[in-house]
């Protein structure tokens, strides 16, 4: 698999998962539980999803802070 598929993947599954983690804290919301497993789990979920992702474009991030923190040219 290429490095980009997996790129997109990541970003998919990220976008799914915060989708879910959304749906069901309205859930727990609605319904007043107070120990709502789903939720916590889709909580962690996404939190490492994002952490992958993070760590997977660290260089593009990186080339863009400094780009636009960097001297400006003309």
């Amino acid at each position: 698999m290429k490095r980009i598929h997996l790129e997109y993947a990541v970003s998919v599954l990220l976008l799914i998962s915060l989708c879910v983690t959304g749906v069901l804290g309205y859930v727990q919301s609605e319904l007043e539980l107070r120990r709502f497993v789903p939720h916590r789990y889709a909580a962690y979920t996404t939190l490492c999803l994002a952490a992958i992702h993070v760590a997977m474009n660290a260089s593009k991030l990186w080339r863009y802070t400094w780009r636009a923190g960097g001297p400006k040219r003309d």
